[in-house]
């Protein structure tokens, strides 16, 4: 009896396992397309969301956190890429403090690129849907708003110039 009884449940465990689907295909869709974001952009905290992008243009979403030294590293690099850039849009959100981002912004001298908007993630309502591991995590969109590449962690600006091509 304890044979057939082993024997059922690896049977049942053998079918609950292959049964499985792989909902990563799924949570890509999610954003395939550029999703619905509303964030509160630095120094002002106007609101800015996905109406307010320009529809030809190549956009690149880059989640960040202010304390961290690789997203820290990232930023340098794209004020180093300052020219290569200026006719790609930038929207950079963090889940952190207002007041963290927007320190951030100036310490980094952002507003020296127009391209860019920074803000706070709001209860990481975007964070969520790209379902966020860690920082940076970089998306980039073509001109059709299609998702081109999606990265996660410190990779460079050529290789996100390669992505737009």
């Amino acid at each position: 009896m304890k044979k057939i009884f082993l024997l059922l449940t690896f049977i049942s465990c053998t079918f609950a396992v292959s049964a499985q689907k792989d909902s990563s295909a799924k949570n890509i869709t999610k954003f395939e397309k550029i999703p619905f974001f509303s964030l509160h952009t630095v120094p002002d905290s106007t609101v800015f969301s996905n109406k307010d992008l320009h529809k030809t243009k190549a956009l690149i979403i880059m989640f960040f956190s202010p304390d961290c030294e690789h997203c820290q590293k990232e930023t340098k690099e794209l004020k180093a890429y300052k020219t290569e850039l200026k006719d790609v849009q930038i929207l950079m959100a963090s889940p952190s403090s207002y007041a963290m981002v927007k320190q951030f912004y100036e310490d980094y001298g952002l507003s020296a690129m127009p391209n860019i908007k920074m803000g706070q993630d709001v209860n990481y309502a975007l964070g969520s849907i790209f379902q966020l591991r860690s920082f940076p995590s970089i998306f980039v969109y073509d001109q059709q708003g299609k998702l081109a590449k999606a990265f996660v962690g410190n990779i460079g600006i050529p290789i996100i110039l390669e992505a737009l091509k």
